[in-house]
């Protein structure tokens, strides 16, 4: 896997708070993507996942995660189950893992041993996002960029 360091810029996301099941996340998305269709609002990126808990560390009903996809319009109004939040400008490594999640956790394996040997501090949760979409190619072709929040140390 290549991993570098990479800034993402300040943007907005439209986001959904979840904690259950990852099987929950294609309901979600399709929400997601109603919403945005229905209000017209421009995407400005790829949809992502964000792990407060990660599935492969607790049972399958408990992880919590949001899932979002970052927007360029600034009057949008949040709704019961979509929040609008600011992400402000941070360092990330970033790696493309292809394949299941079967065996995501080798490449955030490899992704922290990188930072662990290149002087990162790791301080915040990874964020998957979805090069392309999981529910529409085999499993063995799609496409994640993990990004961790890091500094340098």
């Amino acid at each position: 896997m290549n991993v570098q360091e990479k800034i993402v810029p300040d943007h907005k996301i439209a986001v959904m708070k979840h904690k259950g099941s990852l099987s929950d996340m294609e309901v979600m998305i399709s929400k997601l993507t109603g919403w945005v269709e229905d209000k017209e609002i421009k995407t400005i990126g790829d949809y992502f996942v964000i792990f407060y808990r990660m599935p492969d560390r607790v049972k399958e009903d408990d992880v919590v995660y949001d899932l979002g996809v970052p927007i360029s319009d600034d009057e949008v109004d949040k709704t019961p189950e979509i929040d609008i939040a600011d992400m402000v400008e941070h360092t990330v490594l970033s790696g493309i893992h292809q394949g299941s999640r079967d065996n995501i956790r080798e490449s955030y394996d490899e992704m922290i041993e990188f930072a662990e040997v290149n002087h990162y501090d790791i301080i915040g949760s990874p964020k998957e996002i979805f090069l392309n979409s999981p529910f529409e190619v085999e499993e063995k072709d799609c496409l994640r960029e993990i990004q961790l929040p890091v500094i340098k140390m």
